[in-house]
C-alpha cells in the first residue's frame, strides 16, 4: 500500500471515529434527557441506544471502531451506576450491540456475564446467560463461558442439575480448574449448596478484572459465610423447598 493510500485510509478511519463519537455523544445526551423526564420507562429508554446493525452500516467498513467507542460507553455507564444505585438496566443492551459490531471482542462477553450475574436478579441472570452463550459460540474452547452460565443456572435460576451439566462441560475444556468435577458433583447435594455458591463466587472473583465487580462478589461471599443469605435464595441454598 502506498503512503498516500495509507494516509487516505487513516483519514477515513479518523473521520468515521469522529462521526461515531458525535453520534454516541448525541445519543448520550438524549438518553440523559429521557431518563430525567421518564425515569421508570426503561423500555422506551432503550430505543435511544443505536443498534449494532445501524452502527455497523454507519461505520462503513470500520465496525471495530464503533465497537470500541460503544464499549467505552458501556464502561462509563457501568462505572457511573456502580457508584450510585447499582442498577444496570441498559448494560445488556449496550454489550449485546458491542458484540454484534465486533463478535471476536471476547472481554465484553465475560465482563457482562459476570456483572449481570452478580449485580442483578433472575432477569439479569437470564441476560447474562444470553450474552455468555453468544460468547461461547465465538470461543467454544474457553471454559469460563459454560462455568459462568452454570453459576447463573445455580444462583439465579435455582436449577442445580442444569448448572452441574454446564460445570461438567466446563471441566472437559482445556485450562479449567481441577476442582470443577467436584463442584459439579456437589451442586445437586442439598447440604452443600452454600459451600458450592461460595466456590462459584470465589472463581468469579478471580476472573473479575473490574474492581467494583470484584468488590461486590467478595461482599456476597462474606455475606454467605456470615449467614446473611438473600431471601430469594434462603430456601434453595439451605436445601429446603420454597413454600
Amino acid at each position: 500500500m502506498t503512503t498516500s493510500a495509507r494516509q487516505g485510509r487513516g483519514g477515513a478511519r479518523a473521520a468515521v471515529a469522529l462521526a461515531l463519537v458525535a453520534a454516541l455523544a448525541g445519543q448520550a445526551l438524549a438518553q440523559r434527557a429521557f431518563e430525567r423526564a421518564w425515569p421508570e420507562r426503561t423500555f422506551e429508554q432503550q430505543l435511544y441506544i443505536p443498534s449494532g446493525r445501524h452502527l455497523k452500516a454507519f461505520a462503513v467498513g470500520f465496525p471495530d471502531v464503533a465497537a470500541d467507542l460503544l464499549w467505552m460507553r458501556a464502561i462509563g455507564y457501568y462505572g457511573g451506576h456502580a457508584l450510585t444505585d447499582r442498577e444496570y438496566p441498559w448494560l445488556h443492551n449496550i454489550l449485546d450491540q458491542v458484540t454484534n459490531l465486533d463478535p471476536a471482542f471476547r472481554f465484553p462477553y465475560l465482563f457482562g456475564g459476570i456483572v449481570l450475574a452478580v449485580e442483578g436478579t433472575r432477569a439479569t441472570g437470564e441476560q447474562s446467560i444470553a450474552l455468555l452463550r453468544k460468547g461461547m459460540i465465538q470461543y467454544p474452547g474457553d471454559w469460563r463461558f459454560p462455568f459462568y452460565i452454570g453459576f447463573d443456572c445455580f444462583y439465579h435460576l435455582q436449577d442445580p442439575e442444569r448448572a452441574a451439566a454446564y460445570m461438567r462441560y466446563a471441566a472437559s475444556l482445556p485450562g479449567s480448574p481441577e476442582y470443577l468435577p467436584r463442584l459439579a458433583a456437589s451442586l445437586t447435594v442439598e447440604s452443600g449448596r452454600v459451600e458450592a455458591a461460595i466456590r462459584f463466587l470465589e472463581t468469579l472473583a478471580e476472573g473479575a478484572r473490574d474492581e467494583s465487580a470484584r468488590a461486590s462478589i467478595l461482599q456476597k461471599i462474606e455475606d454467605l459465610r456470615a449467614g446473611r443469605t438473600p431471601e430469594s435464595l434462603r430456601n434453595f441454598l439451605s436445601g429446603r423447598r420454597a413454600q
